[in-house]
C-alpha cells in the first residue's frame, strides 16, 4: 500500500488505528493466562499460586526485551517489530494449548519478549504525530488495552463454553481451555498478518546496518535514569504497572475462586469495567493536549488507582456484583488509564531518535512492577489463601507517585530530596500547623456530631 500519496492526517489515523487494533490484541493474550489459570489448575493439580510465577518469569524477560529493543526497532522498523511482537504472543498461547506443564516456561518467555509491542508502536506515532496531539493520540492508542479487555473479557468466556458437533469423527467437540488457547492464537496471527500491506511505508526509514550491542541496556537506563522528569515517569511506570499486574493477572481469579461467581460473570464484570477506561484514557489525553499539566493528571491517578486498590481488598461475600463492578471502573480509570499520556510525556522528553528505545527503557519498570507484585501477591495467596492483602500492598507505590507528581521533577538523588523533606517536616513550624489543624478538624468533628 502506497501511503506516501495521502496527507499527514490520513497517515496519522492509519497510523492510530493499526496500533490501536495491535495493542488491544496483544492485551488478549495477556489476559489468557489469567482467565484459564482456575481450569488448568484444577486439570493439572496444582495450586492457583503457580499464576503468580508464570508471571514472574514473563516479566523478567520483558525486562530485558523492553531496555534491550531500541536497536531492534531501528534495524527491523518497528511496524515488523510490532508483527513480530503478536507472532510471538500467538505462538506462546500455541504452547499453553498443548497442556503440557513443562513446556509453559517456554510460553511465558514468549509473552515476556512480546513487550516490544508498545516501544515499537510509540516509535511509529512519534514521528507522524504533531507534539500537541501526541497526549491525545496516544490515549487514543492505548485504548487498545480497554478494547482488548472488553474482546477477551467476552471471547475467552465464550470460546471455553463453545461445543460443536464434528461430523467426520461423529462426536460432540467442547474447546475447553487449551482448544481457547489455540484458537485465541490463530486470530492474533491473523492481526499480524493484516499489518502487512502497510508495513512498507512505516519502515521505509529503518537502518538495516545499526549493530546489535548489549552495552545498548545501561546506556539506555543512564539516560532515562539521568533525565529527571524521566525518572518520575519511570516510577509512575513502575507504581501504576504494578496495580494493573494485579487487576489484570488476579482480579478475575478473585473473583472466581474467591468470592464463587462464574466465569461469565467475572469475565462480564471484567470486560464492562474494562470498557470504561477508554473514555477516561481519551480524556486524559484530550486535557493533558494543553488545558491540564500531565504531571497533575498522573499525581490523580496515582491518588484514585491507590483507592480503588484500597476498596478490592474490602470485597466479600455481602458485595454484590454490580458494586464490584464499579469499584473496577475506578480502578480501570485510574490505575489502567495512565498510559497515553505516560507514553506521549516520553516521547516528548527523549531524544528524537530514540523514542523507541527510551519507551522501552522507561516500560521496564513497568516490567519490574509486574514481575514483583505478582510474585509477592502469589506468595501471600498460596500461604494466607487471601486475594486482599496483595491490593493493599500494591497501592502503596502509587499513593507516593501521587505526591511525586505534585511538585516538579526532583534534582538530583530521591533519596537526598527526602532526608530534606522529612527535616522540614520535623521543624517546630510544620509540626505546629499539623497540630493545629488536626485539632481544628477534631473540634470540627466532635461539634457536628453533636449537632447531628
Amino acid at each position: 500500500m502506497n501511503l506516501a500519496k495521502f496527507n499527514w492526517r490520513i497517515i496519522l489515523t492509519i497510523a492510530t488505528v493499526s496500533m490501536l487494533f495491535q495493542q488491544a490484541f496483544s492485551y488478549v493474550c495477556q489476559m489468557v493466562m489469567p482467565f484459564l489459570a482456575d481450569r488448568i489448575a484444577e486439570d493439572l493439580g496444582i495450586s492457583r499460586a503457580w499464576l503468580g510465577l508464570y508471571l514472574f518469569l514473563q516479566n523478567f524477560v520483558s525486562i530485558i526485551a523492553a531496555i534491550g529493543c531500541g536497536g531492534f526497532i531501528v534495524r527491523y522498523g518497528p511496524l515488523r517489530i510490532s508483527q513480530l511482537a503478536l507472532v510471538m504472543m500467538g505462538t506462546s498461547l500455541v504452547v499453553i494449548s498443548t497442556g503440557f506443564l513443562w513446556v509453559y516456561p517456554i510460553a511465558a518467555v514468549l509473552l515476556g519478549a512480546s513487550a516490544v509491542s508498545t516501544p515499537a508502536s510509540s516509535h511509529i506515532l512519534a514521528r507522524v504525530c504533531p507534539p500537541k496531539l501526541a497526549p491525545l493520540i496516544f490515549s487514543v492508542k492505548q485504548t487498545g488495552v480497554p478494547v482488548g479487555s472488553l474482546i477477551g473479557g467476552l471471547l475467552i468466556p465464550l470460546l471455553l463454553g463453545l461445543v460443536f458437533y464434528v461430523a467426520t469423527i461423529g462426536t460432540t467437540v467442547r474447546l475447553g481451555a487449551y482448544g481457547a488457547a489455540f484458537v485465541t492464537a490463530i486470530i492474533v496471527f491473523s492481526v499480524a498478518l493484516c499489518l502487512q500491506p502497510i508495513r512498507a511505508y512505516f519502515d521505509r526509514d529503518r537502518q538495516p546496518d545499526t549493530k546489535l550491542s548489549i552495552s545498548d541496556l545501561p546506556e539506555t537506563m543512564k539516560l532515562v535514569l539521568h533525565n529527571y522528569p524521566l525518572r518520575d515517569i519511570a516510577f509512575a511506570a513502575f507504581a501504576f504497572g504494578g496495580l494493573q499486574s494485579l487487576f489484570a493477572g488476579f482480579f478475575i481469579l478473585f473473583l472466581l475462586d474467591g468470592l464463587d461467581y462464574s466465569e461469565t460473570e467475572a469475565g462480564t464484570a471484567f470486560a464492562v469495567a474494562s470498557f470504561s477506561a477508554v473514555w477516561a484514557r481519551i480524556l486524559w489525553g484530550y486535557l493533558g493536549s494543553g488545558f491540564v499539566s500531565p504531571r497533575l493528571i498522573l499525581s490523580g491517578i496515582g491518588l484514585f488507582g491507590a483507592v480503588a486498590a484500597v476498596f478490592v481488598a474490602f470485597f466479600d461475600g455481602t458485595w454484590t456484583l454490580y458494586e464490584i463492578t464499579a469499584i473496577a471502573m475506578l480502578y480501570n480509570i485510574t490505575a489502567l488509564s495512565w498510559h497515553g499520556i505516560l507514553l506521549a510525556e516520553i516521547a516528548r522528553l527523549a531524544p528524537a531518535d530514540k523514542v523507541g528505545g527510551v519507551t522501552g527503557g522507561v516500560l521496564s519498570f513497568t516490567s519490574v512492577a509486574m514481575m514483583i507484585y505478582p510474585a509477592m501477591y502469589g506468595i501471600v495467596l498460596a500461604y494466607t489463601g487471601s486475594y486482599r492483602a496483595g491490593f493493599v500492598v500494591g497501592a502503596i507505590p502509587s499513593l507516593i507517585a501521587c505526591f511525586v507528581f505534585l511538585r516538579g521533577p526532583v534534582q538530583g538523588s530521591w533519596w537526598t530530596a527526602t532526608v530534606k523533606g522529612t527535616r522540614q517536616l520535623a521543624s517546630r513550624q510544620t509540626m505546629a500547623t499539623i497540630i493545629v489543624v488536626l485539632g481544628v478538624g477534631v473540634a470540627l468533628g466532635i461539634t457536628s456530631t453533636r449537632i447531628w
